[in-house]
């Protein structure tokens, strides 16, 4: 009796604490074209030149084209930054320029409950992408991912502590400890001399 009524609750504790009841939503991804010659993949940072169409999967309506809405111009975007949905930027990293494909994201990756203009609420979302040009995105973007040790997109003072720590040095002066992962594009933001 004791162990039928305490097994089943052990379950539900350990389930709960360790969040295994819900898992993460994934992002479709079909190649429709690959170039032949990939000289560079898109990674995180890089700015990306692409032309899209967007469909609603439920009943395959067109809610924009950069080919009809955008004066038939490309748009420009930064992978990784969350700049556009998070389906965007799960699905198109390490992409080719030439390389078009479909992205099927799900609702939790694109506009959720809100839904957004003519996209409602819940909408699981379908993309035709074509990647025309790859360019290296600033370098505010890479020091950023840096600092941000957590990959939660904000600072928080134990990250900002973590990243330097200026120490007196025997002449008097300061120098900048930096870990490794801190590139040295960032110094002139994070070391300055202590007077």
């Amino acid at each position: 009796m004791r162990v039928a009524f305490w097994a089943p609750l052990f379950c539900m504790v350990v389930t709960c604490v360790t969040g295994a009841l819900i898992p993460e939503a994934e992002v479709k991804i079909e190649v429709l074209q690959k170039p032949f010659i990939c000289q560079r993949k898109t990674k995180w940072g890089d700015m990306m030149l692409v032309h899209y169409e967007g469909y609603l999967e439920k009943d395959g309506s067109m809610f924009h084209s950069t080919h009809k809405h955008n004066n038939g111009q490309p748009m420009w975007f930064t992978l990784g930054i969350k700049e556009a949905i998070k389906g965007w930027d799960k699905g198109l990293k390490d992409m080719c320029v030439g390389e078009k494909r479909q992205l099927t994201i799900p609702p939790s990756l694109a506009y959720g409950k809100e839904g957004k203009g003519k996209i409602p609420p819940e909408s699981t979302l379908i993309f035709n992408i074509d990647l025309l040009e790859i360019r290296s995105g600033p370098r505010s973007h890479e020091s950023f991912q840096q600092m941000d040790l957590n990959d939660d997109w904000k600072l928080s003072k134990d990250e900002i502590s973590n990243l330097t720590a200026v120490t007196p040095t025997s002449d008097g002066t300061s120098s900048c400890d930096l870990p490794e992962r801190t590139q040295p594009s960032t110094l002139f933001i994070l070391c300055w001399p202590i007077f």
